[in-house]
């Protein structure tokens, strides 16, 4: 393939990403990610190079928890003297995103790695260089966000220091919706309350002396839980945004509540146990209170009848050793109870 035809690959690809507005979602899962990027190429003013325009492609993989690892090839072509350099890059580079950014879509990240240079000028060396840096991504949904990035690039073999800017786009392949329950049992934790028939009223008949019986105690109200049910409110990975397009089925809960006056409702979050356990909870925890508040905030639900858990890791469905266990413990539940005497 020719240099030509991939820097346009690279830019079509870009275009064609960022077209795409619905896709899958991930609350969070792993996948495989494409990077395709252009920015601009700062060299090393010892080098007597041009900077000039870079064109990049990277492959990756998003873990389940704020890590990934990428692969990228970049190509430069510049002057050197009058005459041209063209710059291959191949590097392999290490992703940490922070997760207490994870209720906003952008997401800062640092990245470092290592890799090699081919430079094909009138030395026509590879020389082996290390790279550090960072940037940022911005969701434009689940599977797709832009990105930002910077990176300053230390040849070790003769010791010059190079920069480089890019902007770009990352779309991730695999996500998937979470476990949720379509059948009918769903239509029936959301069944309004049926009022009873009114029986005619008895014939009154002529009273005879009764003895009044004594006072009962009326028993304590006793707290029942009536429903347990697994919300479909999918998550974007490392993200507790709850998008209005998942409104509906909130709301689904909040009528029911309306038409209970006496329930409340607990909001549980679970994950998998990917990643540490402290992370896991503290999201579990966000994406739990983050249903919560629209139930508040949105349906008027009143705040005394909703709280939020988050557990985490702890009481999976079923053993975390396959991709649909995992998928299937990531879920939100809301745990519906009623007083009644």
């Amino acid at each position: 393939m020719s240099l030509t035809l991939t820097k346009r690959t690279i830019v079509s690809g870009i275009i064609a990403a960022s077209s795409i507005s619905t896709v899958a979602l991930a609350a969070p899962t792993e996948g495989f990610t494409i990077s395709p990027s252009i920015g601009y190429y700062n060299f090393d003013s010892d080098r007597d190079t041009d900077n000039d325009a870079a064109y990049s492609l990277g492959l990756g993989y998003q873990f389940d928890n704020p890590w990934a690892v990428e692969f990228t090839y970049l190509n430069a072509d510049s002057e050197k003297n009058g005459q041209d350099v063209g710059v291959d890059e191949y590097r392999l580079d290490g992703l940490y995103h922070f997760a207490e950014f994870s209720n906003t879509r952008i997401t800062p990240y640092v990245a470092a790695g290592a890799g090699i240079a081919d430079f094909s000028d009138a030395s026509d060396s590879t020389n082996a260089f290390v790279n550090a840096g960072g940037g940022l991504k911005y969701a434009i949904n689940d599977a797709l966000a832009l990105r930002a990035d910077f990176r300053l690039i230390k040849d070790v073999e003769d010791n010059h220091l190079d920069n480089l800017t890019t902007v770009g786009v990352t779309y991730t392949f695999g996500t998937s919706h979470q476990s949720s329950t379509s059948d009918d049992s769903d239509s029936e934790a959301y069944a309004q309350p049926q009022e009873a028939e009114a029986e005619p009223a008895p014939v009154v008949a002529q009273p005879e002396p009764v003895v009044a019986p004594e006072p009962v105690a009326e028993p304590e109200p006793v707290v029942v839980p009536v429903h347990k049910v697994d919300l479909v409110v999918p998550f974007a990975t490392n993200s507790a945004d709850v998008q209005q397009k998942y409104y509906p089925e909130i709301q689904k809960l909040a009528d029911y509540l309306e038409a209970m006056p006496s329930a409340t409702v607990v909001i549980e979050g679970y994950t998998d146990d990917r990643g540490a356990a402290s992370y896991n909870k503290a999201l579990s925890e966000k994406r739990a209170a983050a249903i919560s508040d629209v139930l508040i905030n949105t349906f008027n639900v009143s705040a005394d009848r909703v709280s939020s858990i988050g557990y985490g890791e702890e009481k999976p469905l079923m053993n975390n050793d396959t991709a649909a266990n995992r998928e299937a413990n990531r879920r939100v539940v809301a745990v519906v109870s009623t007083n009644e005497a």
